[in-house]
C-alpha cells in the first residue's frame, strides 16, 4: 500500500510537468493546426542550454531559465517565421517532414557540441527530500508540480483576460474572421509558437534535476507529449493537465510494480484503453 501511494504521489508530480509539455503543443495546434514533431527535441535543447550554463557559470537549472526562456522564445519565433510559416496550410506531410527535419537538426547539433554520452546538471534542491507520513517527496518533483500548475493557470488567465489572449483565441476559433477584425493572424501564429517553445524551456528546467540527459532523448518527450495531448482533447487545458497526471501515474506504477520493459509499456497500454472507450479523450464534453 505504501508503494502504491508513493507511486501515485510521484506520478502526480511528474505528470504535472508532462501536462505542461502538452500545453505548449496544444497552444500551437489550436492556433496553427500544426503538430510539432520537434517538440521533444526543443525540450532537449532547453536542457542542454541549462547544462551549458551550469558548466560555464555554475548556474542552477532553476536560475538558468532567466536566460534559456528568452533564447528559446527567440528561436521558436525564427523557426516558425522562416521555416514553418512558408509551408503552413499546405500538405500536412510537408509540415510533418519539416518538423522532423528540425528534430534531426537539433539532435545532431547537440551531439556535435556535447557528445553522445549521458550527462547531468545538478540542482540545489535535487537532494532535498520531504517525508509526509510514509511518502517521500523529492523537492524537485514538488517544484515541478507547483510551477506547472501555476503556469497552466497563468496561461489560462492570459488567454481569457488580455488583448493578446483574446487575439490568440480569435485566431484559434476562426482565422479568417479574426483577420477581418484587424488581427494580424501571421503575427499571432509566430508569437504563439514562440510562447509554446518558451514553455518548453521552463518544462526542461523542471524535468532536468536528477535526470541524465543525452541528445537522442527528444523522441521520448515527443511521444509522451503526444499521449498527453491526445488524452486531453488537444486544446482543453484542464483535460491536458489531467492527461499528464494519468501518464505520470502509469509510468510511476509501471516502474515500481513491473519489469523494466513492461513498466515502460504501461502508459501506452493505458492510453490505448482510454482511447478505445473514450475516443474524445478525457474531455468531459461528448
Amino acid at each position: 500500500m505504501d508503494e502504491l501511494l508513493q507511486a501515485l504521489v510521484q506520478g502526480f508530480f511528474v505528470g504535472s510537468a508532462y501536462g505542461l509539455l502538452a500545453l505548449g503543443m496544444g497552444l500551437v495546434y489550436g492556433v496553427s493546426g500544426i503538430v510539432n514533431f520537434a517538440h521533444g527535441d526543443f525540450v532537449s535543447l532547453g536542457m542542454y542550454l541549462c547544462f551549458a550554463l551550469f558548466t560555464a557559470f555554475a548556474l542552477d537549472p532553476y536560475v538558468s531559465v532567466v536566460f534559456t526562456v528568452p533564447i528559446m522564445i527567440a528561436l521558436g519565433a525564427l523557426v516558425y517565421r522562416f521555416l514553418i510559416r512558408p509551408i503552413a496550410g499546405r500538405q500536412l506531410l510537408m509540415v510533418i517532414q519539416l518538423t522532423l527535419g528540425v528534430a534531426l537538426l537539433i539532435q545532431n547539433g547537440l551531439m556535435m557540441v556535447f557528445g553522445g554520452q549521458p550527462t547531468r546538471a545538478p540542482s540545489m534542491i535535487e537532494s532535498k527530500l520531504f517525508l509526509v507520513g510514509d511518502v517521500v517527496i523529492r523537492g524537485a518533483h514538488l517544484v515541478a508540480c507547483v510551477v506547472s500548475f501555476a503556469l497552466a493557470i497563468l496561461l489560462y488567465v492570459m488567454l481569457q483576460s488580455t488583448d493578446t489572449g483574446r487575439a490568440i483565441r480569435a485566431v484559434q476559433q476562426e482565422p479568417r474572421a479574426a483577420a477581418l477584425m484587424g488581427v494580424d493572424v501571421g503575427r499571432v501564429q509566430v508569437m504563439t509558437f514562440a510562447i509554446g517553445v518558451g514553455i518548453l524551456a521552463i518544462a526542461a528546467a523542471l524535468l532536468l534535476p536528477g535526470l541524465p540527459i543525452q541528445p537522442t532523448q527528444g523522441l521520448r518527450f515527443t511521444v509522451i507529449t503526444l499521449l498527453v495531448f491526445v488524452l486531453g482533447g488537444m486544446t482543453n487545458f484542464v483535460a491536458i493537465m489531467l492527461g499528464g497526471v494519468v501518464i505520470g501515474v502509469a509510468e510511476a506504477i509501471g516502474t515500481i510494480y513491473m519489469t523494466h520493459t513492461l513498466g515502460q509499456l504501461l502508459p501506452y497500454l493505458i492510453f490505448v484503453a482510454i482511447m478505445l472507450f473514450r475516443p474524445q479523450g478525457l474531455v468531459w464534453r461528448s
